[in-house]
């Protein structure tokens, strides 16, 4: 190929692929929207908000993940580290005004109760496979 064609042909690969990834987006979303609520239901059976569990659909067992996205609430987050001892505020704070997850969870009560009214827990995605 001269490098005319090849160029053209980068462009129509382009395309191909913008293609495939808005088609793949609609697909991952009927995917969702079909079994994420059983997912979710089935997770909340093992009391659990996030995780992965099994689920069936016709003659498939299928694996489904539901992952979380945690949020802290800026202003709030930044009054209760300010108010603890700075050696505290360090370890657990990120200049981002956030806090670790594994941090969050490891901490004594009387931490996670201050940081508590700061944290958010959101769906953070969700994927569904066919299971073996």
């Amino acid at each position: 190929m001269n490098s005319r064609e090849l160029f053209e042909r980068r462009e129509e690969l382009k395309h191909v692929i913008s293609e495939l990834r808005d088609e793949l987006k609609d697909v991952e979303q009927q995917l969702h929207d079909t079994f994420f609520t059983q997912a979710r239901d089935a997770l909340r059976a093992d009391g659990k908000d996030f995780g992965t569990t099994y689920i069936v659909a016709g003659n498939r067992k299928l694996k489904a993940t539901v992952r979380k996205k945690v949020v802290w609430d800026q202003d709030e987050l930044g009054c209760v580290l300010e108010a603890m001892p700075e050696e505290d505020a360090r370890h657990y704070g990120k200049l981002t005004l956030a806090v670790d997850e594994r941090k969050y969870t490891a901490a004594p009560p009387a931490i996670r109760n201050l940081l508590e009214p700061c944290r958010t827990v959101e769906v953070g995605g969700f994927t569904i496979e066919e299971s073996d």
